[in-house]
């Protein structure tokens, strides 16, 4: 736990030891499906695997119906007859081939997962980027979400190309916060006042020195230079010490907040585009 004192204030920062997946708790702009045979990833979906899910998304994109479905099967067909090179040539070519006709109703990113020592997602490759990647990690699904659902975001009325740069940068910034989740970098806030608890905050999710500038806009404005100061205090009867002699009495927690994740990811992608 890290403790910094101001008095009257004595602020806690620590880990968040009620990890909630970000996908439960906020409402999100894209949707994230994954397939992998140990872990339940992203968002919860029925689909049977990989291959059920880009067939209902292409007859999504081209009609769920008869001549949908012979669309599908022809061009499954004319894919397969090109590609005489091993099963995995030919269904890495029929998935791009979805992918593309796909990508008329759709935005997608690929969702990779790095398995070593814990748990990684990003939308970019960690093959060369980590270490042991190459036997380690592999694209698990992807983050997807509809050309009208992103123009109703962004307030716009025609896809452009500023309009696909902020929906990707919006859907990797939900990646990136999920990340977090499965790294456990998530952490919370104890405000105490006169030794009274006066406010806390939890699930502050990403890397350690950005979340201590997040809690900061949410600490008062006497105390957001506090965050600068933190000592690690390894001993509980050092914490419990200097409560007391703040003349702490017993209090209970108030109803536990945490920070609507979303709303900061997309001020952030407003910010950078």
């Amino acid at each position: 736990m890290l403790m910094a004192v101001n008095e009257p204030y004595a602020l806690m920062v620590q880990p968040d030891d009620i990890l909630i997946s970000p996908r439960e708790v906020d409402e999100h702009f894209g949707t994230m499906v994954c397939f992998h045979p140990r872990y339940a990833l992203g968002d919860h979906h029925n689909y049977m695997d990989k291959d059920d899910f880009l067939r209902e998304m292409y007859l999504d994109t081209v009609g769920h119906d008869e001549a949908g479905m012979k669309r599908y099967e022809r061009m499954v067909n004319i894919v397969s007859s090109r590609f005489r090179h091993g099963p995995k040539t030919e269904e890495r070519a029929i998935d791009e081939a979805m992918q593309k006709v796909i990508s008329e109703k759709y935005l997608m990113l690929p969702l990779y997962l790095y398995d070593h020592s814990g748990l990684a997602m990003s939308t970019e490759s960690f093959s060369g980027r980590a270490p042991h990647a190459e036997w380690d990690s592999g694209q698990v699904g992807w983050i997807y979400v509809s050309k009208e659902d992103a123009l109703k975001e962004f307030d716009a009325d025609k896809m452009t190309g500023a309009i696909r740069q902020k929906a990707d940068a919006l859907m990797r910034s939900e990646v990136a916060a999920y990340d977090s989740y499965l790294r456990g970098e998530c952490y919370g806030f104890e405000l105490y006042k006169n030794g009274e608890l006066s406010d806390s905050c939890w699930g502050f999710m990403g890397n350690f020195s950005d979340v201590l500038k997040d809690m900061a806009e949410y600490l008062p404005d006497e105390c957001k230079g506090m965050v600068d100061h933190l000592e690690e205090q390894e001993r509980p009867a050092t914490i419990i010490k200097t409560l007391l002699k703040m003349q702490i009495r017993g209090t209970v927690n108030p109803m536990r907040k945490t920070i609507p994740v979303r709303q900061i990811l997309v001020l952030q992608v407003e910010m950078q585009i």
